[in-house]
């Protein structure tokens, strides 16, 4: 009880030695080389020095410094606090606070390995545009805002992307992701066949039609000794029955009837590569069942609708595709958007998209298999079907 009240008196009574103006003059200079103290470490935290004095920084660092953000005719740099760095007080504080994530990371050698930047570079990368997302890439627009730019003054490409981006105050980072650090590699998870593994159908039904988790080996034998070619992804089969270690399905396709006729397609007229079948095969004159012969009016070109029996290994099938649809989507809406705006998808036919898409991919850091998803997402999507392939 003594302690309590020796507490309550020196907190609420009067000092019998010391003013109370004193006391309150002594607290608010307290107060103030707390609050420059906060401050000063504040902005000894947000400096370019402290950011890149972690090794893991180096890399990016290395990366911004190719970039018009670093070097210009002006003269007008952006360093690491203007870009990743909220400029108001609170958010400011609150991704100090998150960044403690980052800090413990690198203390913990999170990124000490070779390769380990690169390996984490897409978490961190998704983890950025999502705050740009959330807050209408405020940082960016600090240095480029929509009200003072000289639409006039702007190519004709430039105009037809940002007019319409101004007037909806669209987030920058939706169409200029890269701009100043590479683009991570959209991969398969690590140590895995496929991302899509977890998809796949342990059971399967007679005459049901499933789809390739990814590309898929195809073989003339249930021993697979010969392989024969390989099917796309999410390309549908019809199933017939199991063996040991593989899988007999039924494609059911068209081909040019011209040369071997290796590549199998989609869809009568539509360059939508369903197969590609080895020339070896095709040429010991394989047997396969001829449904229809149709001529392509526009080439003159003679295709055929066909049917063949072949054997692909287990787990290889899934039933449903709009995961991969999804993840596709979520690629090109991500990594389709360095240079412009992309496209709508139903704005192309599926073969215009061919050669718009391999234009386009050259500026991405998409790998070649999920460039071919992405490439059979947008021709399946394309103004060629009324509706969304299921």
């Amino acid at each position: 009880m003594k302690l309590f009240k020796f507490i309550k008196n020196l907190f609420m009574k009067p000092s019998a030695k010391i003013g109370l103006g004193i006391l309150v003059t002594l607290g608010f200079i307290a107060g103030a080389i707390s609050w420059q103290s906060f401050n000063d470490v504040m902005d000894s935290t947000s400096t370019e020095e402290f950011c890149v004095s972690c090794h893991s920084m180096e890399q990016p660092l290395a990366e911004l410094k190719e970039t018009v953000h670093w070097s210009n005719s002006s003269g007008v740099t952006a360093t690491c606090s203007n870009c990743h760095l909220p400029h108001e007080k609170t958010p400011k504080f609150a991704r100090k606070v998150q960044a403690m994530r980052e800090v413990f990371a690198e203390f913990t050698g999170k990124y000490d390995e070779e390769g380990s930047f690169e390996e984490h570079r897409q978490e961190m990368a998704e983890r950025e545009w999502a705050r740009f997302a959330a807050n209408g890439s405020k940082e960016c627009k600090t240095c480029h805002s929509y009200e003072r730019m000289d639409f006039d003054n702007m190519s004709d490409l430039a105009k037809k992307a940002m007019i319409p981006a101004a007037e909806r105050d669209q987030s920058c980072m939706d169409c200029h992701k890269g701009i100043a650090h590479h683009l991570p590699e959209m991969k398969a998870s690590k140590g895995s066949a496929s991302k899509f593994d977890n998809l796949v159908v342990s059971s399967l039904s007679a005459d049901k039609t499933y789809f390739t988790k990814a590309n898929v080996k195809l073989f003339n034998d249930e021993a697979m000794s010969s392989n024969i070619g390989q099917l796309e992804t999410a390309v549908p089969v019809t199933f017939v029955k199991s063996g040991k270690d593989a899988d007999l399905v039924e494609l059911t396709m068209w081909r040019k009837n011209k040369g071997f006729g290796r590549i199998w397609y989609h869809q009568f007229g539509k360059n939508i590569t369903d197969a590609v079948l080895s020339k070896e095969f095709m040429q010991t004159e394989p047997k396969f069942e001829v449904i229809a012969t149709q001529e392509d009016p526009l080439t003159g070109l003679t295709w055929q609708n066909v049917k063949m029996q072949v054997w692909v290994p287990k787990a290889s099938l899934i039933e449903d595709i709009k995961p991969i649809w999804a993840d596709a989507e979520n690629t090109y809406k991500t990594q389709c958007s360095t240079c412009h705006r992309q496209p709508e998808v139903a704005h192309f036919d599926s073969n215009t998209w061919i050669g718009l898409f391999n234009g386009m991919v050259g500026f991405t850091n998409i790998d070649k298999q999920t460039g071919k998803e992405v490439l059979r997402y947008l021709q399946l999507h394309s103004s060629d079907f009324e509706q969304h392939a299921e």
